[in-house]
């Protein structure tokens, strides 16, 4: 069985590959990197956590693409696009219930932390604290590194993509990044703050 299939994040990347492609053309590709996702974990079954769980796919999907002669970036970016609108929409619905948001702003250098702190191996720099507003510079991200070091960095981009899409969907917290560590910047500018008026 293809181990991408298994890949909660990608699996649905198969459906833009079929649409994009041809169905032919798609079975082969995802055939492929399913056997690359094998190889390159034999090497190291290690690999597969944490970090390794969002990256391996991406970087094995990358390779293959490109070497069948497609925009693996862009087809890649734009799956990240759709499931960055997907998470959106979950994200505005559960925080919608009267005093989440307000309770999620109240956390938000806590569930920050949780999310890209230095434990999940990021390294980063808080710019200001709540109230007002929340930000953190994110100096250096595993996924990016971890995909720098297998000779792919720009196959995470798609994460980058989701992260930014999802991010938008809080109720009542406004987010803004305007730089990525993965598109050449110093750092992911994150900046938040609480807006009773953002629906």
């Amino acid at each position: 069985m293809n181990p991408l299939n298994r890949q909660w994040f990608y699996k649905g990347f198969r459906k833009q590959l079929i649409s994009s492609l041809s169905p032919d053309k798609a079975a082969i590709i995802w055939e492929d990197a399913g056997k690359e996702y094998t190889r390159i974990l034999a090497a190291d079954p290690a690999l597969k956590e944490h970090k390794g769980a969002m990256t391996l796919p991406a970087v094995a999907l990358y390779r293959v693409l490109t070497a069948s002669g497609e925009d693996a970036e862009a087809l890649l970016n734009t799956y990240g696009d759709c499931m960055g609108e997907k998470f959106a929409r979950f994200v505005h619905t559960m925080t919608c219930f009267p005093g989440v948001s307000k309770l999620l702003w109240k956390r938000i250098d806590k569930t920050m932390d949780r999310m890209s702190g230095e434990a999940k191996g990021y390294k980063r720099r808080i710019v200001s604290d709540p109230p007002e507003m929340y930000g953190v510079d994110i100096l250096s991200c595993p996924y990016h590194e971890f995909a720098k070091q297998l000779g792919t960095e720009k196959a995470v981009l798609c994460i980058c993509h989701m992260d930014k899409a999802y991010m938008k969907g809080f109720h009542h917290i406004r987010y803004e990044r305007t730089t990525a560590v993965s598109e050449g910047a110093e750092c992911c500018d994150y900046r938040l703050r609480y807006d009773p008026e953002k629906e």
